[in-house]
């Protein structure tokens, strides 16, 4: 199960990513400029990817918030300010359909969770850090086995400018700026 959660992880990444792969320390996120930029490459296709474009605005400080607001109807720009704990740990907030997610400044952070976009469209997700969402003593086939961020059957997910780490292996999804 591992084995094709990671076979199929390194085969849709090049559709997420563009510019060059990150390795070693600490990456700085540079941020994005504003909720507003327009979605270029893969994400431009099919219409282009708009996310919560023209809903409310809200900020979020706590899990229970970040939940309320990307599992909401209607289309929603949600701001993680500060670091957010994931409650239960793992626990992958389910984000509905037309929602931008994005981190102000250097200080969006979930630690212990992720984000499941479960057959939705036109999801943002931008100027993040998700960390310790992988549970190293599992073992193959096991419950545990987070995500930071997983898409299953879904069309126009922007994920730009974003941090996963301690899911095997260290990513920075995106351009590097």
């Amino acid at each position: 199960m591992l084995y094709l959660k990671l076979t199929t992880l390194l085969a849709i990444l090049p559709l997420f990513a563009s510019g060059v792969p990150t390795t070693g320390p600490h990456v700085k996120r540079a941020g994005c400029a504003s909720c507003e930029d327009v979605a270029h490459g893969f994400a431009s296709l099919n219409g282009g990817t708009y996310g919560g474009k023209g809903g409310k605005v809200v900020t979020v400080t706590t899990h229970a918030d970040l939940k309320k607001y990307a599992g909401a109807t209607e289309p929603l720009i949600i701001r993680i300010d500060g670091t957010i704990v994931a409650e239960p740990k793992g626990y992958e907030v389910p984000v509905k359909s037309y929602k931008t997610i994005i981190g102000v400044g250097e200080k969006g952070h979930l630690v212990g969770g992720g984000f499941n976009i479960n057959n939705q469209k036109n999801v943002i997700i931008r100027n993040l850090e998700i960390s310790d969402s992988y549970e190293p003593t599992d073992y193959n086939g096991k419950g545990g086995d987070w995500d930071g961020i997983q898409v299953d059957t879904s069309v126009n997910i922007w994920i730009d400018h974003v941090k996963v780490s301690k899911s095997l292996r260290k990513y920075k999804i995106g351009r590097v700026y």
